[in-house]
């Protein structure tokens, strides 16, 4: 009974926090007084379990516990001892916090290159006597004891919100914690990694960081079409190619990317050019009542003069929102307002992009403005009178115009056709179907080699998707829940490549992670596109929190599967799964904090009891107890230890997907 006490509160601990990440006030809940209490009952029985152990005996396993408790000491101090203030300042204003003046001097915007897109929000502010010093997203000030983060800063960039934290004492234990658990940790693997699988998962992990029947209607021919494609459009605070954005606008409007042969290109500028004859085709999907109700049902398709009828809505309130939304889309397509492809540098330094019937700067030049507001109209006219040709040579006018207005941030060649290639490439379930169904059958009927050849294969085409994306983003692809599973795709090939050295039975298994991983991806965002990053997310902790985190669901995916193949007859799965555990559980640890590192640098506080913190914190601990097997010996079973794992992936899956659609939160990009 002593010694599984610990465990009783740990498993108290996992409980109370699943369920208070299910309400609203979760933060207060989970640093209330009773939680305090629950956290401190789970120290003292972990030391005086730690002290029957005998667990100095083993230096790495009791240095990776101690380090636990070192960060919940530093998690009480921080409670009990921090303070923390929200202000906002005025550029020029100055308050006193904690006998201590802090004053904000200036303020800037930087923006990605070509755009009104922030890249980072950056203040210069005062504190006490000192001279000035820089705050941006990712840049803590600190002076007299104070930490400075900035928050947010307003609409009209002549202010900002500042986090103003005195936790000196908490962030030093916190540290001293978080550095311990990494080194630790890393000297728990150092047994396994010579299992010449895992170590060489660990160097791959940082290698690879690198048509409707009826007659189509009338559009502008597809020369023309083309040029336009190689121009560049504003749309999402990003700069795109026409190109992407017409196969974008296609897909959202049509369901597919080639409505009646005629490219996304032809359809895009159809709205633009001929009007009346696209506003009467029956062509635009939109789910109705009865489509949402039966899995499947493609819905009806309907013509935008059909969207509204003499008593007038025609869709029921379901669909509402939806035919709304495309509605607007190709009204604003046909209006010309969706046309950004005019850019302006402004004195702020952000490069705006107009419309031909935007309403334009005062400080516009002459030629800009004829540009702006004639361009379009006269190809238009061009093509009018069948002048294709000359049409054409227009369009690559406004392209130059572009080039001109703006020589720094357009994407060029390389990311252009790295973008184009991408969506084209990443918006297929193909891949997905081919790497499942190729799992299951290998499961069914081994074939080592064949294996290995989807395996590889697999790794490639998945590398490829990610390269490309980096191209074309110039930034590593972990923006958004797509760009991340796609690590969890690699990883979980890499990982049974490695591991299928010496079980060659786990090789179907990475198939089948990965095909999960990318489906789940599909459905999620059917038509992968390119975001540019956050000023938050702008930090090289990104990369170790986003690889770590996605490596540790991979390695749980593979044990989940081997668990349920077990289960199921395939005996010789377990012992790799078991191997398994323990560095799935360690690198997902050193993910949560190093996330919690980037936390404390950017809104100066580690831990905020976020849903997908709590949920998070939920997996690691449900992971931890089949480790035990000493103290908790049913773990020795392996058939609890196969249902225990198998159950455990349902807190990844909530983590990574529930908290997303379910809870919300700071993490619901991810």
């Amino acid at each position: 009974m002593k010694q599984t006490l610990a465990f009783a509160l740990l498993a108290a601990v996992a409980i109370f926090l699943a369920t208070a990440g299910f309400f609203p006030d979760a933060a207060r809940l989970c640093s209330s007084t009773w939680a305090c209490v629950l956290w401190g009952a789970l120290a003292l029985s972990a030391v005086a379990t730690m002290v029957r152990r005998r667990l100095w005996r083993q230096p790495a396993v009791f240095g990776l516990h101690v380090a636990l408790l070192v960060i919940l000491a530093g998690a009480l101090t921080t409670h009990i001892c921090s303070t923390s203030q929200r202000l906002h300042l005025a550029v020029g204003e100055c308050a006193v916090v904690n006998g201590t003046t802090v004053r904000l001097d200036d303020f800037a915007v930087e923006y990605y290159p070509g755009t009104s897109a922030p890249s980072d929000f950056v203040a210069t502010v005062s504190v006490g006597e000192r001279q000035s010093d820089r705050v941006s997203m990712n840049r803590v000030a600190s002076a007299d004891g104070l930490r400075i983060f900035l928050l947010s800063c307003d609409s009209g960039h002549d202010g900002c919100s500042f986090a103003i934290v005195s936790d000196g004492a908490g962030t030093a234990i916190s540290y001293v914690g978080y550095g311990l658990l990494f080194l630790f940790a890393a000297l728990c693997l150092l047994p396994r990694l010579r299992w010449r699988g895992f170590r060489r998962l660990a160097v791959a992990a940082l290698l690879i960081l690198p048509a409707a029947a009826a007659a189509a209607p009338r559009t502008v021919p597809r020369d023309v079409a083309d040029e336009l494609g190689k121009i560049f459009i504003y749309r999402n605070d990003r700069v795109m190619p026409l190109s992407v954005f017409a196969r974008d606008f296609t897909l959202k409007i049509y369901g597919t990317t080639d409505y009646q042969g005629l490219s996304p290109e032809q359809v895009l500028s159809g709205w633009l050019f001929c009007y009346d004859d696209w506003k009467t085709d029956p062509g635009i999907l939109v789910k109705d009542a009865d489509s949402r109700r039966r899995m499947g049902a493609a819905g009806k398709r309907v013509a935008l003069d059909d969207f509204f009828g003499p008593d007038g809505y025609l869709f029921d309130d379901a669909a509402h929102a939806e035919a709304n939304e495309k509605f607007a889309l190709v009204s604003q397509a046909a209006s010309g307002s969706l046309w950004r492809i005019y850019p302006f540098s402004a004195e702020s330094g952000a490069v705006e992009w107009y419309s031909p019937v935007s309403e334009l700067p005062a400080d516009i030049d002459l030629d800009s403005w004829r540009m702006t507001r004639h361009s379009i109209g006269y190809v238009a006219e061009l093509l009018a009178h069948s002048q294709a040709e000359e049409a054409a040579g227009a369009i690559r006018k406004i392209g130059l115009y572009q080039r001109r207005q703006c020589p720094v941030g357009l994407p060029s060649a390389t990311q252009c056709m790295a973008e184009t290639v991408f969506v084209h490439l990443g918006g297929s379930i193909v891949p997905c179907l081919v790497l499942l169904i190729g799992g299951i059958v290998l499961i069914v009927r081994p074939r080592p080699l064949a294996s290995r050849i989807l395996l590889w294969a697999s790794i490639v085409w998945v590398s490829a998707l990610m390269i490309l994306n980096t191209l074309a983003a110039r930034h590593l692809p972990m923006a958004n829940g797509y760009e991340t599973m796609q690590w969890m795709a690699l990883f979980g090939l890499v990982g049974a490549l490695l591991c299928g050295r010496r079980r060659p039975e786990m090789l179907p298994l990475g198939a089948i992670v990965a095909a999960l991983s990318l489906a789940v991806a599909f459905m999620g965002q059917r038509n992968p596109q390119l975001t540019s990053l956050m000023p938050v997310l702008r930090s090289p902790l990104l990369s170790v929190h986003v690889l770590a985190v996605m490596l540790a669901y991979a390695l749980m995916a593979i044990i989940a599967l081997s668990s349920l193949l077990w289960l199921c007859g395939r005996r010789s799965l377990l012992l790799p799964a078991r191997r398994l555990l323990k560095p799935a559980v360690l690198i997902m640890a050193a993910g949560i904090f190093t996330g919690a590192i980037w936390a404390n640098q950017s809104w100066g506080r580690y831990w905020g009891w976020d849903p997908k913190e709590i949920w998070a914190l939920v997996t690691m601990i449900v992971y931890c107890f089949p480790l035990h097997q000493t103290s908790l010996p049913c773990f020795r079973r392996d058939r609890i230890f196969a249902l225990w794992t198998m159950i455990s992936f349902l807190t990844v899956l909530m983590t990574y997907l529930g908290v997303n659609y379910l809870l919300g939160g700071l993490h619901s990009y991810a």
